[in-house]
Parts: structure tokens; C-alpha cells; sequence
């Protein structure tokens, strides 16, 4: 039971968080997480429409009402694809986990202002949290298995497509104790952040709950609220409810994130792990280990429990734990307070509900942010404690309404999580010790630069950005124009130029509804050479890219502004592995008949009324463009098939992109090589699609073969 602990006694091995993102019941981001929290929102409800009615097996015996409430998210099945360079087919067979960490990763690296393309090749590490296999159980019921499937199920993938993805050389690992996995994660990370195994890292947590029959099991095991509420601490409590959702944050030494001018949110300053080992039963808590792990993080923090402001508890409402829990907090905290000072608690579930393996990163990154605003949100459902739990005895206060955050200056939080294994990990984090403005900095010219992979998302981010409730008493116009300079640029652009909210405002609602500049009126009459040249790199920004002469005039000493809308993902709908259908191409009016290797061998078969073979129309073919585009034409369908994208309507295929940039891996190469030589009978090797990697290059290619052998 010996607890491991990392903590920052010496300054140069603080951990700082420098990003955030989540996706969490009614939350989509970390700002409407904020405000339901301060508002007392209650995210749990009904299970959404076609969830929880698919089972793998029989309702069992015992549960004869199913369980349909929990917090759920929306949206599982969607999913920016394109944006990640993956195929229809591998993300149909993908589970929504992997996916959903992919889109975190991504908007929680924009929160932090820190370019992708900064990250590829870096020792950066990734801590996932997870302990959820419903898509590979569904997957594999199905029946319909498919060579993506055994990396889209595997658990492992869920840190390592994100390593994969960025390009990150560090550690990459998915930690599973249960209920405590995320937090877990987090350990593992600051510890091997100290340890300089890694110079920055992602950690995330996350959780789907996709199947009824894990829901059923839980029911039957006794955990589980039977009316859907988290009641912390309070006398009516009956249980947790299940949730799902993820969370994701970047952190990065403190050292460098002064540095590089980074917003920090909080700072990590000690955590432990430890197990009940087997003093209790299976998953019955052990109050003195959760004791044990709590001291172990104050000793690796380097603090006492007078300076502890808040505690975010495990909290899950069930009857045994929670008890459990309030006891091992007073014994560790509220004891060696003084009688009258109760440390303030609170649980995140009473919102949003027990996310299980990323229970801890939701608990934490609610931390995060109230550290960062300097307040308490309420913990709901909490009316009285029990009888037999005297929390003011133990010292505790449950937190019911909005407060401000006690000794803004000195005050720590912790934040608990336990694993129904006995695996218990408490995180104490203290406030950034970058002061905020108290002063409204002053109007500036500046100019924004938006960006996106069609003219739809430049649009939609400058709509979320016109929307967006601005720090102004912290940020200038030129901090945000800063943090956006320093996002991924793409093709479609668009520039807002202006001195003050008002101005940049106006021009956002401008590009909102399509224009590429947005000036102020007030400027076209001004002759200032300044504003003159500024609207010269705007211009050309936005019509030629050139973001680097943005940079420059942007000049140094401004600050990362947090909680910006990130990109606006374009996503499409993948709800799982789909039937294996390969309906006809209908080519255009005049143009000879498009066939694969299905319709060859039909053609082979005696008596059938099918097109002949792809080799003999291609050499009844005018020669030149004719035949050239019978080649791009097959060649198009047989990488669509690969591809999954082959259906009802198909997808029409970049004949300019490469294979890499479409998502095509190797593996799907050889299948796409081996659908070629099938429907030509030429002997292509497979390194030709290698030597040749767009449908153009390739086109020509095999052109040109089957001029050599055919004549």
C-alpha cells in the first residue's frame, strides 16, 4: 500500500496545464462546461434515441426494469475524417473512442496555441485513460470483421493513433485501474515529465457507453442510482449514474511554459498512487488507503492540510463509498485544520454523472478551471449528510452555491479518484503563478487571421468567434490575434482587421456571411500609413496566404488567450462496420462502361450479358484521352471500394491528392494493387503505387503498361 508520488518540491520540475478541451454531458467545450457548473445545470437525462436498444445478449434475468438515464454526448458516430486523413472504411471500423480522443487532442492543442506541425517528431508523451471495450464486444457480434477492425478495437490505439497521428516520439501508453484510469493517467504523466522522459505531454480520458448489457451488468452488481442522480455526500443517496464522454489537457514543465508565454491554467504541484491491497473486499474501499495516498500527495506537494482550499472528491453517491471516502478526507485533511474551518468539497459527477475511466479528468479538469477563475462551483443534489456521517466533525462542508475560491494566493486543491480495483490516485494542483490583468488593456490595430480546409469552416469560425464572450478585462484584440497566428493555416482564408472589440466584431460578422477581408469603414478614408500597410498583409493574407509577415508585425510580449473556439470539425456520420455492397458507377453520358474486377469475372461466367473484360474495351478504346480515362475510371472505383466509400451515391476521388493524404495506408495499397491487377491482368508490382502516388500518376502508369502489352 506504499504510495509512488511525484511532486515539484523543487521549482524546476513544476507541471504546468497549459490546454484543455473536453467533450462531457451538455458540455462541448470547456466554457459551456464552466457555465453549467456555475449555473447548477444538471446534464443527466434520458438515453438518447437508438442508443441502449441493441443488445449483444438477452436482458438478464433480475433486471426487469432497464436503467435509461445517464449523461450522455452527442454526436458518437460523427466524426472529421477527412481532417485526419482517414478512410471511410477505416473509420467505420474505428471505435468512436479513438475518434473522439483524435478531435480532443486536436482542440486542445489549439487551446494551448500550439501548432500540430510544432509537435511532429517531438519527445512528447500520451496518457490515455480508458477502460471500455463496448465497440470491439459490438464489433465482434456483428459478425462483419474487416482488417481495420483490429486496430480500430484495439484498447492500445487509443494512445497510439494519437502519437501516430501528431507525429509524437515519447511515451505513448493507455493506463486502465478501472474508475481511476484517467487520473491515473495524469500521474504516470507528471512522473515521466520529471523524469525527462518526455518534454510535454497529452493526457486524456475517456469513455463510451454503447451497450446496455454493461449498463444491465452494473444494475445487477447493486452500483447504480434507480432514479439517475449522483448525490454526494447527502442522506438520499442510492448509487451513481453512468456517464460518458472525454477530456483532454496539455502539459508541459512550468519552466517552458513561462517561457514560451503559455496561459497556464493551474499547476500540478504533487500526486500519488497507491492500492487498497486487499484490506477490504473487492471493491469495497479502504478508508486508510485512500488516507495514505492523500498524505503522500501532500508530502510530494509540500504542503499541509491548512493550505488545502478544496477538495474534489471521488464522489459518487453510492452508500458504501462515499462515507468511506468522507472519513479518509477528514482523517488526512480535516483533523489537522482548525475546529471552524472546514475544507470545502464537491464532486463533478452530481452534474454530469461517473465517467467511469475518465471520471478523474472530468473531476480534474473542473479543477482546472476554477483555479483559473478563482471560484467554487456548486456541488448539486446535497441537501443533509446522513446521520452517522458528522461532517462537521470530520471538518468537511459540502460546497452548495457559487463561492469565491478561499486564499486565492496560497490555497491548493485536490482532487480524488478511485478505481473499484483499489487503485487510488490523489492529484494536488495550485493556482498559475502568472497574475492576471486587473487593468483593461488598451485598443491596438491588429489584424485576426482565420483559416480553414473549406470556405464553410473559415465561415463558421468566424461565426463561433462573434459569438464568443471575450476576456476583455484580460485580453487586448492583439493577444487574440496572436493566439490565432499561431493556428494551422490552410488553403481558405480570411482576415478581419481592426483597433478594438467593436471594429473586430463588425469585420467577423463580415466574414461570417462570405466576404475574404473585412476593413472598417472608418478606415477607408484613413491615409495612416500604418493602417495602410496593416491592410496590406491582411489582403494578402487572406488571398495568398503569408502568415509569417503576420507574425512579424504582431511583434512579441503578447499572450496566449485561452478558451478560443477551435476548429469547427466538418464532420460526417460512421455508425459502424457497413454491409459489404459494391453498387455499379453509372460513368457519363457517352463514355464507355465502367467495370471492376466483379464485373470481369461475371463476364467470364458462360452466357452472361456483361461488358467484356477491362483489357479488351480499353483496346477497343480511341486511343489518348479515350482510353486514359477508362484506366482513371477503374482506377477511381477500385480505390473508392478500398476505401469504403463506394455506396449509394459515391464519393468522387482528387485525382491530384496523394494516396497518404487520402488516409489509403500500406495495407490498403496491396488490397487496392491486387483489385488492379485482377481487373487488368497486368503484372504490377506493388511498389508501383508507391512510385506513383495519385490516381494522375498512377493512371498514366498503367496506361502506359497496358500500351506496352497490349498495343
Amino acid at each position: 500500500m506504499t504510495p509512488t508520488a511525484a511532486g515539484d518540491r523543487d521549482a524546476g520540475t513544476a507541471v504546468a496545464v497549459v490546454g484543455l478541451s473536453c467533450r462531457l454531458p451538455g458540455a462541448a467545450h470547456p466554457g459551456q462546461l464552466w457555465h453549467n457548473l456555475m449555473s447548477g445545470t444538471d446534464s443527466v437525462g434520458e438515453a438518447p434515441e437508438g442508443r441502449w436498444e441493441a443488445r449483444i445478449a438477452p436482458a438478464p434475468a433480475g433486471v426487469d426494469r432497464p436503467i435509461r438515464h445517464g449523461g450522455f454526448i452527442d454526436g458518437i458516430a460523427e466524426f472529421d475524417a477527412a481532417l485526419f486523413g482517414v478512410s471511410r472504411r477505416e473509420a467505420e471500423h474505428t471505435d468512436p473512442q479513438q475518434r473522439l480522443l483524435l478531435e480532443l487532442a486536436w482542440e486542445c492543442l489549439e487551446d494551448a496555441a500550439i501548432r500540430t506541425s510544432d509537435v511532429r517528431g517531438r519527445q512528447w508523451g500520451v496518457y490515455v485513460g480508458a477502460c471500455a471495450d463496448d465497440f470491439r464486444l459490438r464489433y465482434f457480434a456483428s459478425g462483419r470483421l474487416d482488417r481495420y477492425g483490429h486496430m480500430g478495437t484495439s484498447r492500445a490505439l487509443l494512445a497510439g493513433r494519437l502519437s501516430h497521428h501528431f507525429g509524437l516520439c515519447g511515451p505513448s501508453e493507455v493506463v486502465d485501474t478501472g474508475q481511476s484510469s484517467s487520473l491515473a493517467a495524469l500521474h504516470r504523466a507528471v512522473s515521466a515529465l520529471r523524469l525527462g522522459e518526455c518534454e510535454a505531454a497529452l493526457v486524456a480520458g475517456v469513455n463510451l457507453n454503447l451497450l446496455p448489457d454493461v449498463t444491465d451488468q452494473i444494475q445487477l452488481w447493486g452500483g447504480l442510482s434507480v432514479d439517475g442522480r449522483c448525490r454526494t455526500l447527502d442522506e438520499s443517496a442510492n448509487g451513481y449514474v453512468r456517464a460518458e464522454g472525454g477530456g483532454c489537457v496539455v502539459l508541459k514543465p512550468l519552466e517552458a511554459a513561462l517561457r514560451d508565454g503559455d496561459h497556464v491554467y493551474c499547476v500540478i504541484a504533487g500526486s500519488a498512487v497507491n492500492n487498497d491491497g486487499g484490506r477490504a473486499e473487492l471493491g469495497v474501499p479502504s478508508q486508510a488507503a485512500q488516507r495514505a495516498v492523500i498524505e503522500a500527495a501532500h508530502r510530494a506537494a509540500g504542503v499541509t492540510p491548512a493550505d488545502v482550499a478544496y477538495v474534489e472528491l471521488h464522489g459518487t453517491g453510492t452508500p458504501v463509498g462515499d462515507p468511506v471516502e468522507a472519513r479518509a478526507v477528514g482523517e488526512a485533511i480535516g483533523s489537522g485544520r482548525p475546529p471552524g474551518d472546514p475544507v470545502r468539497v464537491g464532486s463533478v459527477k452530481t452534474n454530469i454523472g461517473h465517467l467511469e475511466s475518465a471520471a478523474g479528468i472530468a473531476g480534474f479538469i473542473k479543477t482546472c478551471l476554477a483555479l483559473s477563475h478563482g471560484k467554487l462551483p456548486p456541488s448539486l443534489h446535497h441537501r443533509r449528510a446522513p446521520a452517522d456521517l458528522p461532517l462537521d466533525e470530520l471538518n468537511l462542508r459540502v460546497v452548495t452555491r457559487p463561492e469565491e475560491f478561499p486564499r486565492p494566493h496560497r490555497g491548493v486543491v485536490g482532487v480524488s479518484s478511485f478505481g473499484m480495483g483499489g487503485s487510488n490516485v490523489h492529484v494536488v494542483a495550485r493556482p498559475s503563478p502568472v497574475e492576471r490583468r486587473r487593468e483593461p488593456p488598451g485598443a491596438v490595430d491588429t489584424v485576426w487571421c482565420l483559416s480553414g480546409r473549406s470556405r464553410e469552416a473559415v465561415r463558421a469560425s468566424a461565426a463561433a468567434l462573434l459569438d464568443h464572450p471575450f476576456p476583455e478585462d484580460r485580453a487586448s484584440v492583439a493577444d487574440v490575434a496572436w493566439t490565432l497566428s499561431h493556428r494551422e493555416q490552410w488553403r481558405h482564408r480570411a482576415a478581419v482587421v481592426g483597433g478594438d472589440w467593436a471594429q473586430l466584431r463588425e469585420g467577423l460578422a463580415k466574414v461570417a456571411d462570405g466576404h475574404d477581408l473585412a476593413v472598417p469603414a472608418s478606415w477607408l478614408q484613413d491615409t495612416a500609413p500604418a493602417r495602410s500597410a496593416l491592410v496590406a498583409v491582411a489582403g494578402a493574407y487572406a488571398y495568398a496566404g503569408g502568415i509569417a509577415d503576420v507574425r512579424q508585425r504582431l511583434g512579441q510580449g503578447l499572450r496566449k488567450v485561452p478558451g478560443l473556439p477551435t476548429y469547427p470539425f466538418e464532420r460526417e456520420t460512421f455508425p459502424g462496420p457497413p454491409p459489404r455492397t459494391v453498387p455499379a458507377l453509372d460513368p457519363p453520358s457517352g463514355s464507355p462502361a465502367v467495370s471492376g474486377r466483379e464485373a470481369d469475372a461475371e463476364a467470364a461466367s458462360p452466357g452472361a450479358d456483361v461488358a467484356p473484360p477491362f483489357a479488351e474495351r480499353w483496346a477497343q478504346a480511341a486511343t489518348g484521352p479515350g482510353r486514359q480515362w477508362l484506366v482513371r475510371s477503374l482506377l477511381e472505383r477500385e480505390l473508392l471500394v478500398v476505401m469504403g466509400e463506394f455506396d449509394d451515391t459515391p464519393a468522387r476521388v482528387d485525382p491530384a491528392e496523394t494516396f497518404r493524404d487520402m488516409g489509403v495506408d500500406s495495407m490498403s495499397l496491396i488490397e487496392f494493387q491486387g483489385r488492379i491487377v485482377d481487373a487488368t491482368n497486368l503484372e504490377i508490382p506493388e511498389t508501383a503505387l508507391f512510385d506513383h502516388p495519385t490516381i494522375n500518376e498512377l493512371t498514366a502508369y498503367v496506361d502506359a503498361e497496358l500500351e506496352a502489352t497490349r498495343g
